[in-house]
């Protein structure tokens, strides 16, 4: 049975790679189907659909349509069965050895995380079926900087926190409030003015910088106390609507407060969402 099943996967690899209906020596009598290799991910656009041509492949080539009959592999899918539609059966045509498969996803219970569609075909007497094939389901969501343009709120290391980002006149995202939990709550300083800051975003990934500026200036018991200068990196995922962001403070008679041991990089992190 090893022997057969080595042998099965073998000659299918070649139909496969040749993607023809030329008979290979020996494999007209053998009633085999499985499906294309390397199915490549199916990406679903956020709050969208769309169908991925799935093929599959046999041995035999015939006349008259043949019709095989495929279900999902619960073991190995971990999508939500809301998310994709699978027909039941996929049809060979006649003089043909190449079918199409056409699976329907949405994103409909679709999470941030990638997911998987288990498939096989259903065995039956005197067919011969190859190995279930695993998909994978990934949602992709397009950035549009007016989604992330309000005020956010959570909590930080230091206390909750309130961000506010608004556009500039070009057009370009800014923004404004991070860190203060450290500088008026741990730090107990008064603050006297706090800048909007440009973010630089990179729309295909999320990722943003924001350059070292003039941020914040604060007094102590009355005092005035060097400007604050800022900079940061972060992400906007515009899956979860939510900005990850990493900051660090620099100060005349300091330098980075992270540099220096003020802070560590994850007591200045502030993950927030859009109130």
């Amino acid at each position: 049975m090893k022997k057969l099943t080595t042998l099965l996967l073998l000659i299918f690899s070649l139909l496969a790679f040749n993607n023809c209906s030329d008979d290979v020596i020996g494999t007209k009598d053998l009633n085999y189907i499985a499906f294309q290799v390397n199915t490549p991910t199916i990406i679903v656009e956020k709050n969208g659909s769309t169908t991925a041509d799935i093929h599959v492949y046999t041995t035999q080539v015939t006349g008259s349509d043949r019709t095989f009959n495929v279900t999902v592999v619960t073991a190995s899918t971990t999508a939500n069965a809301t998310t994709y539609n699978v027909p039941a059966t996929v049809t060979v045509p006649a003089n043909s050895n190449d079918g199409i498969l056409t699976i329907t996803v949405s994103d409909t219970n679709l999470g941030v995380d990638p997911v998987t569609l288990g498939l096989q075909f259903v065995a039956s007497e005197g067919l011969f079926t190859g190995s279930k094939t695993t998909l994978v389901i990934q949602k992709h969501c397009t950035l549009n900087i007016n989604d992330f343009v309000g005020t956010y709120a959570g909590n930080t290391y230091y206390g909750p926190t309130k961000v506010v980002t608004s556009l500039s006149s070009s057009g370009k995202l800014q923004i404004t409030g991070i860190g203060v939990a450290f500088i008026t709550g741990y730090w107990g300083e008064v603050i006297t003015s706090m800048q909007t800051l440009p973010m630089n975003v990179d729309v295909a990934t999320g990722n943003f910088t924001i350059d070292l500026a003039n941020y914040i200036t604060t007094t102590y018991n009355g005092d005035p106390q060097p400007v604050y200068k800022l900079s940061a990196t972060g992400n906007l995922n515009a899956c979860s609507g939510t900005m990850y962001l990493y900051y660090d403070f620099d100060q005349e008679g300091v330098g980075s407060y992270i540099a220096a041991g003020y802070a560590t990089k994850a007591k200045f992190t502030e993950t927030i969402k859009l109130q």
